[in-house]
């Protein structure tokens, strides 16, 4: 629960005041480390940063030395100014030398540290030793539980027109929300359907590409620990798929299409693809695959655009998306980047980049996952035309996906 350091050279104080330490449930034997002396403490401040120091204050420098009433003080002092040292985050002096306890009282005071006058005939100095660990463990806990997640569902997209407002367009009660030294602006809100609500955080990239969306979904990650993420928007999809321009296409597995080797052999210049697929979490896909069959709701989205749209019934497709950094507008590249996956559905800028930070985050991580809409086939025949209401869909399709599957 907490890492404590106990520097004390006398081995008989050093085990009461250990086995004390111990009678709390939540910390074990190897929570605590022992020095005897100020060069083994050293030795462990430069390797371990610990919750708790405990300071005897007459210290040899080392085993044999004579020990100084000062030493205890200098050693805290040391922590102060050092750039090889770990801190520890509190400190509590304890010793039974009278002299040493007046002469380091000033320091500890002008640090708002504790001294504990140690005296093993009677149970004052315990009483003072475990109620400051239990408020550390206190503390500790909190601590571990404010690092769990804060919300349900967090949401990036790269362009704010038209795939950001048409996140903002979904009834979510937003709220502006900036944080300190960030240039970024979040917005907060709620999905609701009935007795069904989860909460949301959500922002636009500064532009598109893999990098600006593994930023943003880094930062978002960071510093509101949602527990799902997904990227909405537009992309491209593969012509000879039975994929119509506005399906939402579901990423089950993702990669950097530009990933591998340039060479040339005979003049000629190949290239060597080594792609590093990230999967869609397993339950996640499972839950993509029921909506796909049970998609009644998909004709009430399509029946509500009062935009240019496709003739075709709108759709969903579970499949690989590949991303890259560039807008392709080339049939050849597609078959090319088609060669790293033949169930390729589409095409965009982002995904990887999402996938990839919310893989390699720090605890807890979020589930990510990405719906885009198809908005073009990249070819030379690409256009806007339907750019807006494959955003729309795309946004409709994670409302509903997560009311109906996201909320415990």
């Amino acid at each position: 629960m907490i890492s404590i350091l106990i520097i004390e050279d006398d081995a008989s104080k050093a085990e009461k005041v250990s086995k004390a330490i111990l009678e709390s449930p939540e910390i074990k034997e190897s929570d605590i480390s022992i020095a005897s002396d100020l060069i083994q403490a050293r030795d462990l401040c430069r390797k371990n940063l610990y919750d708790l120091l405990i300071l005897d204050l007459y210290l040899p420098n080392r085993i044999g030395d004579i020990p100084q009433s000062t030493a205890g003080s200098e050693f805290i002092k040391e922590l102060n100014t050092s750039i090889t040292l770990f801190r520890p985050f509190h400190i509590i002096g304890l010793t039974a030398h009278e002299d040493a306890f007046k002469e380091s009282d000033p320091i500890f005071e002008y640090d708002l540290w504790r001294i504990i006058k140690f005296d093993p005939q009677t149970n004052s100095w315990y009483k003072q030793l475990t109620t400051k660990l239990q408020y550390l463990i206190a503390s500790k806990k909190a601590l571990l539980e404010s690092q769990q997640y804060m919300y349900d569902l967090g949401i990036v997209t790269a362009l704010h027109l038209p795939e950001y407002q048409s996140i903002l367009d979904l009834q979510g009660e937003w709220v502006e929300v900036r944080t300190p030294n960030d240039s970024t602006i979040y917005h907060k809100g709620f999905f609701q359907k009935g007795d069904k609500k989860i909460s949301v955080i959500a922002a636009c990239a500064q532009q598109m590409g893999v990098a600006a969306a593994a930023v943003l979904s880094a930062k978002l990650i960071s510093q509101f620990r949602p527990k799902f993420l997904a990227m909405t928007g537009i992309a491209a999809t593969v012509k000879e798929s039975d994929i119509s321009l506005g399906d939402a296409l579901v990423t089950d597995q993702s990669w950097d299409y530009e990933s591998g080797k340039h060479k040339t052999i005979q003049d000629d210049p190949i290239f060597e693809p080594d792609p590093k697929c990230i999967p869609l979490d397993v339950g996640l896909k499972s839950k993509f695959q029921n909506i796909k069959t049970n998609n009644s709701f998909l004709d009430d989205i399509q029946r509500k655009w009062r935009g240019t749209m496709p003739k075709e019934r709108l759709q969903i497709h579970i499949g690989p998306v590949a991303s890259g950094s560039a807008v392709i507008q080339n049939e050849l590249i597609v078959q090319h980047i088609k060669s790293q996956n033949r169930k390729l559905i589409g095409l965009d800028m982002e995904t990887y980049g999402v996938f990839f930070a919310a893989e390699n985050c720090t605890e807890p991580k979020p589930k990510a996952f990405s719906i885009k809409s198809a908005c073009d086939f990249a070819d030379d025949k690409k256009s806007d035309d339907y750019q807006f209401y494959a955003a729309y869909t795309s946004a409709q399709l994670l409302y509903e996906f997560a009311l109906e599957y996201l909320v415990e």
